[in-house]
């Protein structure tokens, strides 16, 4: 399931911090927190608490977090790829 949100994350049919959110909340969660999501699941709390005084702009945090999706992507299993 987090591949899946993350490849809608990457192409752009799913807003970045939704998507993080779902993986956080729906995924990471159930999977006791595994280290191939923590990128997404920092990029979920860091959309989840975006303050303008942080000094970075909530796209520059939604980018992030399109790079972390492409990471995980990125070391999907081979079998279980969609590309």
């Amino acid at each position: 399931m987090a591949y899946w949100i993350a490849g809608q994350i990457v192409d752009g049919s799913l807003d970045p911090a939704t998507g993080t959110h779902l993986i956080w909340a729906d995924v990471a969660y159930d999977l006791n927190y595994p280290e191939d999501l923590q990128p997404l699941v920092s990029c979920a709390l860091n959309l989840d608490g975006w303050d303008e005084s942080w000094g970075v702009s909530v796209e520059a945090l939604k980018e992030e977090a399109i790079q972390a999706a492409e990471q995980l992507l990125s070391k999907q299993p081979p079998g279980e790829r969609r590309d």
